[in-house]
Parts: C-alpha cells; sequence; structure tokens
C-alpha cells in the first residue's frame, strides 16, 4: 500500500486544518497517510523515507514560507528530490483564483526556485483565512495594509474564510492519483 506523508507549517490554523483536510480525503480513497505538524519539531526520517509521495503545506506571513517548512525543505533536500512532491501554499493572496497556480503566483514561483533540486509533480496555492479580531496589533495592522494594496477587505472585525473547500478536494484526489 502506498503512503503519502503530509507535513505542515502553519501560523493561524488555516494550514493545518487544509493539510488534516487533504489527508482525510486521500485516505478515503485507499492509500495510508500521515500528517505532521512541522512546528513540533523535526519529523520522523523513517515516514519521509517510506513515502511514495511526499506532500508539504506551508502558510505565508509577510511575503514567506514558515521557517518550518523551509527548514524541513533545506535539511531534506536531497531525499525530496529523489520523491513525488507536492507543496502546497496557503495564503491570502491566493482568495484571487488566478493567484492559485505557479504561473501566475510569484509567492510559488519563488518557492519553487529557492530549491533548485527538487521537482515538484504538483504545485498550488490555497486561499487561507482572514482573522483580523484574532491577530496581535502589529499583524492586523501588517494585514491590513497588505489588504488595502491588494484591494482585499480591510474592516478589523472581518473574519472571512477564503479557502475553498471544494477545490481543496479536488486538490486531494489529484495528490492520491500520483
Amino acid at each position: 500500500m502506498s503512503l503519502i506523508a503530509i507535513y505542515f507549517a502553519s501560523q493561524d490554523g488555516q494550514a493545518a486544518k487544509v493539510a488534516a483536510f487533504i489527508g482525510e480525503q486521500i485516505e478515503q480513497t485507499g492509500p495510508c497517510v500521515t500528517v505532521s505538524d512541522l512546528n513540533a519539531g523535526t519529523p520522523s526520517d523513517i515516514t519521509l523515507d517510506r513515502a511514495d509521495v511526499v506532500v508539504v503545506v506551508a502558510a505565508i506571513r509577510y511575503g514567506r514560507h514558515l521557517k518550518p517548512a523551509e527548514r524541513f525543505l533545506s535539511y531534506h533536500e536531497a531525499a525530496l528530490s529523489q520523491k513525488k512532491l507536492v507543496l502546497i501554499s496557503v495564503n491570502l493572496t491566493a482568495r484571487k483564483p488566478e493567484k492559485r497556480s505557479i504561473e501566475r503566483s510569484i509567492y510559488l514561483q519563488k518557492w519553487v526556485a529557492r530549491y533548485p533540486t527538487l521537482s515538484p509533480v504538483l504545485v498550488r496555492a490555497v486561499a487561507g483565512r482572514l482573522d483580523y479580531p484574532r491577530y496581535s496589533r502589529f499583524d492586523r495592522f501588517m494585514i491590513r495594509l497588505i489588504m488595502s494594496i491588494t484591494k482585499g477587505p480591510t474592516d478589523p472585525t472581518s473574519t472571512i474564510e477564503f479557502t475553498d473547500w471544494d477545490e481543496v478536494g479536488e486538490l486531494a484526489s489529484e495528490i492520491a492519483a500520483i
């Protein structure tokens, strides 16, 4: 039976929800799935070694993917270059459907370019969740500024789920078929 190992780095919980949802959807189709939180420390090399497909789900904060995901990709770059690799970026820019593909997402382009030895079989952006009330004062200010520039919602009392769960389900089906 094939093993799909999903690793995630989440700041506010949305990337964790996306990773868990993808794992649940894939498991229903037959493959064995593990889901590991990169914020919790170094994941097991045994799981990585046994995995047929490796999925990395990472949130973006201030234009960069979270450090635990970057460290994981850097540290395991040699092993990952031999695996079927899927990269999923969870960000608010992907609230615009045209920003979900590598061809139109600068975040995805930079992420892939940072690891020239990796050849992901699938790279996609998933829209995240905007939750102004939950953010610190500084984060709320910065995210409102970014949203203002990108013509997004700036009401500091807003909580908006931009994630299209049907689309994430389709993404899970694509991953299961790899």
